[in-house]
């Protein structure tokens, strides 16, 4: 890397108008899905909802006997406040309403397991 390249990394590293102004939050849900569900569909329209900036599967998907598709993802997404509950029901709302997504269970919050009230966030 030559000398220029060097001072512009930095002049954009100190620049606050560059920076997020909030850390991203990740978290990790199990969905449970209809058995006909796509998942790289769905994968593409969680990536597209508001706010959301990765999306990932953590797991092979599984498709049960009992005809669901239980698949397990990774987010991460901007906080819209500083209300924690309040963003991750957000997001947990808006993946259910896509087609196909019956229930979101969410797993962990930066890497810890979340409880709220000491039950899971099922929505």
């Amino acid at each position: 890397m030559n000398t220029i390249s060097k001072y512009i990394k930095l002049l954009i590293e100190q620049d606050d108008t560059t920076r997020l102004k909030k850390d991203q939050i990740k978290m990790t849900c199990r969905l449970v899905m209809s058995k006909d569900a796509h998942v790289p569909d769905t994968l593409t329209k969680i990536r597209a909802l508001s706010g959301i900036t990765v999306v990932g599967q953590g797991e092979p998907v599984d498709r049960t006997e009992k005809g669901s598709t239980v698949l397990e993802i990774y987010i991460k997404f901007l906080p819209s406040g500083s209300q924690t509950y309040s963003n991750i029901t957000t997001i947990a709302k808006l993946i259910k309403a896509l087609p196909g997504v019956k229930i979101v269970r969410v797993l962990t919050i930066a890497g810890r397991e979340v409880l709220y009230k000491n039950k899971p966030i099922v929505i």
